[in-house]
């Protein structure tokens, strides 16, 4: 190598390179070696974290915020130390970290929001991990709460990041808060439709449907008419079912009673207008 220099640089220069690398470069190459192993420390002390026991007793939202703050403070903490190796002066560095900290407060102000609202969501538990939310025109399961977004699963399998600071901003459905829910379906009739068959009629579908019959005893199924609008009456059946069981009971009564209305004649009209011509 410093055979290789000296055909190059001068001798003087050849020493002056060498003194450097294996001075500085070998700090360096520590450096890097104590940030690698270091991260991957933090990775797998985090690992062993969340499979603890003391982790396993904790809920599943504390849980995923806890880790999300410590994987980042952790391998500040190896940063840190790789700068105080290298020789970075501490007082300067504090300096620097409070004189960047007003600049990057500055431009971070949603980033720190995010933060805060995180913090929120833990103490006040709006929603918890698996929980079935809406908010922001997005809807699914919350998969996890991180320290500036939280990440929705949709029922089409996509994954939807949420800044924190939007899920306490807006309001927020939570479809997963009680374990019973009310399904509120409305159908259209003709006029000339015998009112009390067509409440039969929906009655006899919602009985026929097992998920709608789990809470019947305690609150049965209502059907009553609601307005007589230009071209039917409009009828409203009421179910109350267990939270899980919402969309099985919705999906099976719109088939069912389309096909119990064209089996008993009851006519589902369309928006029509008579015209009378009058012929002075």
């Amino acid at each position: 190598m410093e055979k290789f220099l000296e055909v190059i640089f001068s001798q003087e220069t050849a020493a002056a390179i060498l003194s450097f690398l294996s001075s500085v470069g070998l700090k360096l190459l520590i450096s890097v070696i104590i940030l690698t192993v270091g991260f991957k420390l933090v990775n797998v002390l985090l690992k062993k974290m969340r499979k603890g026991k003391l982790f396993a007793k904790m809920d599943t939202s504390v849980k995923s915020f806890i880790l999300s703050f410590l994987g980042i403070a952790l391998k500040a903490i190896v940063l840190v130390t790789v700068m105080a190796y290298l020789g970075v002066p501490m007082s300067s560095m504090v300096a620097l970290v409070a004189s960047a900290g007003v600049a990057i407060g500055l431009a971070l102000q949603g980033g720190l929001s995010n933060i805060a609202s995180g913090i929120m969501i833990l103490i006040f538990r709006p929603f918890s991990v698996g929980d079935f939310i809406e908010n922001a025109g997005q809807s699914g399961t919350v998969d996890s709460i991180g320290i500036f977004h939280t990440t929705l699963a949709t029922v089409d399998n996509k994954k939807v990041v949420i800044p924190n600071s939007i899920l306490t901003s807006q309001t927020l459905i939570n479809y997963s808060a009680e374990k019973t829910r009310r399904v509120d379906l409305e159908y259209t009739a003709a006029y000339e439709c015998d009112t009390d068959k067509v409440k039969a009629v929906l009655l006899s579908e919602a009985r026929a449907i097992p998920e709608a019959m789990k809470l019947n005893e305690k609150t049965p199924i209502e059907v009553f008419v609601v307005a007589h609008d230009a071209s039917a009456i409009r009828y409203r059946i009421r179910i109350w079912c267990e939270a899980a069981d919402y969309w099985t009971i919705a999906f099976a009564m719109n088939e069912n009673v389309k096909k119990a209305f064209d089996r008993e004649g009851i006519e589902i009209p369309y928006n029509k207008m008579d015209v009378n011509v009058v012929n002075k």
